[in-house]
């Protein structure tokens, strides 16, 4: 009587678990949110810190469409890497705990408020809000700071090393990237790039 049990245990154990690897988690499906203007973010530190949700198709790859991903504020608002299209994007992924983030992220800054026609989205990766929060402070950062707790955005751009940044053009297509330190005339001359393909 006991061997069966715990071997019918085992199989409900077995059943509920082949179900969650079947369906994994991916957070808020983008058309559970009430789509918003990127202008229309709070104004105020980190644009309301929204967090990342689910990432669709596309390819990391120079030359092809960018992955789409979908982030999201507590209220429900939220915005997705295609609303953005018609605009080029700069995607800069960061931690805290990264010196050369720290030293790159002045010029960062400074290019999101010298160029209100490009979009800087800073994805931090895997830390929690107090932590950036206190970052985001120190360094004035009044762009979108989009919380990538789940590495969603990171696994989907295959980023390995902090920083890296990804050039978007204004297609939608991936015009660069460059995995570590970028700043001053190099972090200009890529933007350039992606304004005039």
């Amino acid at each position: 009587m006991q061997r069966r049990f715990c071997l019918a245990l085992w199989v409900a154990i077995a059943i509920v678990m082949s179900a969650c690897a079947a369906e994994p988690q991916r957070g808020n499906e983008p058309d559970e949110f009430t789509a918003t203007p990127l202008e229309q973010f709070p104004k105020e530190l980190g644009g309301g810190f929204p967090v990342a949700g689910l990432v669709r198709e596309g390819s990391p790859d120079i030359g092809e469409t960018a992955p789409n991903f979908a982030f999201f504020l507590a209220d429900g608002r939220g915005a997705d890497l295609a609303s953005l299209q018609g605009r080029p994007v700069v995607l800069n992924f960061w931690a805290t705990w990264c010196g050369p983030c720290r030293a790159e992220m002045p010029d960062l800054v400074a290019l999101h408020e010298s160029d209100p026609d490009l979009v800087v989205l800073e994805v931090n990766v895997g830390e929690e809000l107090p932590a950036v929060e206190k970052f985001a402070a120190e360094f004035g950062m009044n762009m979108t700071v989009v919380l990538d707790q789940e590495d969603l955005i990171r696994r989907a751009y295959e980023v390995r090393n902090m920083p890296t940044t990804v050039f978007i053009r204004a297609d939608g297509t991936i015009g660069a990237r460059w995995p570590g330190f970028l700043a001053g005339e190099q972090l200009n001359d890529f933007v350039e790039q992606i304004k005039t393909q």
